[in-house]
């Protein structure tokens, strides 16, 4: 091994240990001395885009282990027959999670636990199995039949809210050596003899107790939520009901319950549409990352202050005040902010207890506006609007809340397009014309540059004049699109400096991931349109190598890992 270090190298090493570099080309300092990898590595060889230190992160040590692809549905799997949900979103080693499962009737199942990473390609690793189940019908929903043989559901007539009410099934341990990130729990059931296997998942996050990475990635899972149909209602629209708008609560829930299945993606919610690019991504790249859900971050605002970067998923567009409020203070403190989608905070939620009084199992918006001359849209409706005006659930930017959007990404959300209308042609991304930004260097960009369809879209951001975006505003791209109601704009990538130091960038496009990864699982509800880009790769790396350089330490100190040597 030689004594000097690449570049890219010594930056993934700074950004695990906390060391102050300079990115970008300029001095990086020191190279590190050269370690005598010891014989028992080679049963585990280096993986493409992963450090290879004798000092790694933990996530990089997890992703180092030989991975499987088994985590897949597999091809041909019906993914309907077995459902089920997680009595938590997230959870930390240790704890144990109740899960609730039915089948359409008594059928045997089992349940395999996946981490998502890198793992060499493969895309995850086992982590837990038990085989051999009782499956109990406790009710079943589709988009063709509806709600089907559910007594225990709880439904809500004036909100909305379906609970399914689930009896318990299976108690899942959480490992004390289970590395921190998102895991697939993994329903296999076969119905009858000689007919085709069922499979489904159950998202679950595994958290670091510690807090101790210097990159935290969030799962937007209330947005999840607040999309998913099953039991028939959702934040979007109610099966059958004929929509009136974006902001109306008339054919709308105002309530929705964690205690579903997700109807997207097999039950894995939006997680492999797009976010799941951007998970392997990180790992493959050798970051050191630690996961928590949009729950976490409202129930504790404070812990976003032991990390060097944040990192939002592909379509974080729920916030609650907590989550809002933490934020704001993350980066002026120094922390560094990367928003890895499009349409983040646009509307301003709440959490409440279920019905037995678990605390944040209901995700709460009414969707209500000031000035508005909608009778299902007022202010008044939102049963908070007179005691707590401040947490009222309306847009970020109504004049109601004025806290727009652009305030803390520095850009905000424009409108969306129908990539499936006949004729519509997938709008490029477009490097703005001009001088090159510092973080386009070495990528492959050049300013006019396009990237083909499929990076862009399909809800956007964009610059907005309402004296609200920061003044060291830079933008990246700038790309013409035209958006559903057939009128012309632009979508815009921008970035910009906060006066603790902290950069914070705003990618203004749900679909970035995609051009992070060459795969597309399966069952994911939007396919991966793009196969992945070198460029986007490199100015996505740029990005969050700069930000490691800007926010050199955690606010409060505490998220310099403890990194030991590989036996």
């Amino acid at each position: 091994m030689s004594s000097k270090l690449s570049r890219r190298r010594l930056l993934q090493v700074a950004g695990a240990t906390g060391a102050a570099v300079t990115a970008l080309g300029y001095v990086i300092g020191e190279s590190l001395a050269p370690r005598r990898h010891p014989p028992v590595l080679q049963r585990h060889p280096p993986v493409v885009g992963v450090i290879t230190s004798d000092i790694l992160s933990p996530v990089a040590r997890e992703n180092r282990l030989p991975g499987t692809t088994g985590w897949e549905i597999t091809a041909g799997s019906d993914t309907t027959f077995i459902q089920g949900y997680a009595s938590q979103v997230s959870a930390a080693p240790g704890e144990t999670v109740t899960l609730y499962i039915s089948t359409k009737v008594q059928s045997p199942y089992n349940i395999d636990v996946y981490r998502i990473g890198w793992y060499g390609g493969a895309g995850g690793r086992l982590h837990f199995s038990q085989h051999n189940l009782k499956g109990v019908a406790q009710g079943n929903w589709t988009i063709t039949k509806g709600l089907v043989n559910c007594p225990t559901a709880l439904i809500d007539p004036q909100t909305h809210l379906v609970d399914a009410n689930w009896h318990s099934s299976i108690e899942l341990p959480i490992g004390s050596d289970w590395v921190s990130g998102v895991y697939l729990i993994k329903l296999t059931a076969t119905p009858f003899a000689g007919l085709v296997t069922s499979q489904s998942y159950i998202p679950l996050v595994v958290r670091d107790p510690q807090e101790r990475a210097a990159i935290l990635f969030t799962l937007p899972v209330n947005t999840y939520q607040a999309y998913n149909l099953w039991g028939g209602s959702s934040l979007y629209g109610l099966v059958g009901a004929t929509a009136t708008g974006e902001g109306s609560a008339a054919t709308k829930a105002t309530k929705v319950s964690f205690n579903r299945p997700y109807d997207r993606s097999a039950g894995a919610g939006d997680f492999l549409a797009w976010d799941i690019h951007i998970v392997q991504w990180i790992e493959r790249e050798g970051f050191d990352v630690s996961y928590a859900t949009n729950v976490d971050i409202a129930a504790h605002p404070d812990s976003l202050l032991r990390h060097r970067v944040i990192t939002s998923g592909s379509h974080d567009e729920y916030w609650t005040k907590s989550m809002r409020d933490g934020m704001e203070a993350a980066r002026d403190q120094g922390v560094s902010l990367a928003f890895f989608g499009a349409n983040a905070a646009y509307w301003q939620a709440r959490l409440e207890p279920d019905h037995a009084g678990r605390i944040n199992r209901t995700l709460v918006c009414y969707k209500v506006a000031a000035n508005t001359k909608d009778p299902h849209s007022l202010l008044t409706l939102d049963p908070l609007f007179h005691a707590q005006p401040e947490m009222v659930t309306a847009q970020w930017r109504d004049p109601a809340i004025n806290r727009p959007e652009n305030a803390l990404l520095g850009l905000m959300y424009s409108s969306y397009f129908n990539y499936q209308a006949k004729g519509y042609t997938l709008p490029d991304w477009v490097v703005k014309t001009g001088e090159l930004d510092r973080l386009m260097v070495g990528t492959g960009l050049a300013p006019g540059m396009h990237i083909k369809g499929g990076l862009l879209g399909y809800e956007f951001d964009r610059v907005w004049d309402n004296g609200h975006t920061p003044s060291s505003l830079v933008v990246l791209s700038q790309s013409p699109v035209i958006n559903v109601y057939h009128q012309q704009t632009h979508a815009c990538t921008a970035y910009y400096r906060a006066e603790s130091g902290a950069l914070v960038c705003d990618i203004g496009s749900i679909w970035w991931g995609w051009g992070l990864s060459e795969k597309s699982p399966r069952t994911a509800y939007q396919p991966n349109l793009l196969k992945g880009s070198e460029p986007i790769k490199a100015l996505t790396r740029n990005i969050v190598e700069a930000m490691l350089q800007a926010s050199p330490t955690a606010p409060n100190g505490m998220s310099l890992p403890t990194l030991t040597p590989l036996p």
